[in-house]
């Protein structure tokens, strides 16, 4: 008799034994079986066969029975590595790149080549992100521009929305005086939502930003506006990150922007005075599929300065608007 207890306990618990997990934000469990997952939303049956929809900004994490099933938590990219079964440490690593090149050969050779590209590595408790761009621009064989910057930043998340931001972001001209801008900031960033479709977040951060110039530069001006060939800026940075897709075409448009303001609040030289530097981009993107798309954007590079000479104020406007018309791919 006692056997027969046994085995009915036995099978009447089993399919909870052996159910997937759906572990919320607010703290409530749910067992069963998950029969399909989706960019907002996962739909999990009971045991007793009802089956319910639960938003995915709603999950704080999931386990699976079978391992054969997707297993994407709040963001979404390839699954780069597991140390345990409920994802909690879960690696996701997306990424992409895009590829600009304009030949044009009339009364003016010009040659102009960029590739932007972008990796990010994340959990649920943190995200490693590094932006890259390259830029060589060429007219009648003469190079106008052959610059490099990369971006590396690291994100710790304390809950679903906030997080501190820690990045550098350097600039190297291999052509100009003024050869290599390093900065530094660090500061709390706030996500509204994100996932490998959509994201916007937004972040405010102080830092440094050094200028380095090539050794004797400040000799061969006239006035020499600084005795040191670094040059230091306290700065105030806030950055933005956005993209979403549009509502036509069944969501294969998708619009985006994401960039950076920053406003130095300390001037070394009473001669220059740097105000703020604007960088940014924004544009469409058409997916072919889950991966090959076709981007329309345009970048702003803008720098605003003063010179102040004989009681004089002389605007330094450096303001540079580039459009691209891009083949890419994600993943």
């Amino acid at each position: 008799m006692k056997q027969y207890l046994w085995l009915g306990y036995l099978l009447v618990m089993s399919p909870i034994v052996t159910a997937d997990v759906l572990w919320m934000h607010n703290g409530d469990r749910l067992t069963g079986t998950i029969e399909n997952v989706s960019d907002s939303q996962v739909r999990i049956t009971l045991p007793y066969g009802s089956t319910i929809t639960v938003k995915r900004s709603a999950l704080k994490r999931w386990r699976l029975t079978n391992e054969d099933k997707p297993k994407p938590t709040v963001k979404t990219g390839m699954k780069f590595l597991t140390f345990a079964p409920d994802d909690l440490h879960a690696w996701i690593w997306t990424g992409s790149s895009d590829l600009n090149v304009k030949l044009k050969h009339t009364q003016t050779k010009t040659n102009n080549v960029n590739i932007k590209g972008n990796v990010e590595v994340s959990s649920l408790e943190w995200r490693y992100s590094l932006d890259g761009e390259y830029i060589y621009e060429t007219a009648n064989n003469l190079t106008n521009s052959h610059e490099y910057q990369l971006k590396p930043m690291l994100d710790f998340f304390f809950d679903q929305h906030w997080f501190l931001r820690s990045g550098i972001d350097v600039n190297y001209k291999m052509l100009a005086s003024r050869y290599m801008d390093l900065d530094y900031a660090i500061g709390p960033g706030y996500r509204f939502w994100n996932d490998k479709r959509h994201r916007l977040e937004l972040m405010i951060q102080a830092g440094l930003a050094r200028s380095y110039f090539e050794e004797g530069y400040w000799d061969t001006t006239n006035i020499k506006i600084f005795d040191e060939r670094i040059i230091n800026y306290p700065l105030l940075n806030v950055g933005w990150d956005y993209r979403q897709p549009l509502r036509v075409w069944q969501e294969n448009i998708e619009i985006f922007s994401k960039g950076g303001y920053k406003r130095f609040i300390a001037q070394p030289s009473s001669y220059l005075t740097r105000e703020r530097l604007m960088k940014g981009s924004i544009g469409l993107r058409y997916y072919f599929n889950h991966h090959v798309r076709l981007s329309l954007s345009s970048d702003l590079d803008w720098e605003d300065m003063h010179l102040n000479i004989n009681d004089s104020d002389i605007s330094i406007d450096n303001r540079e608007w580039r459009h691209y018309l891009s083949l890419g791919a994600s993943f």
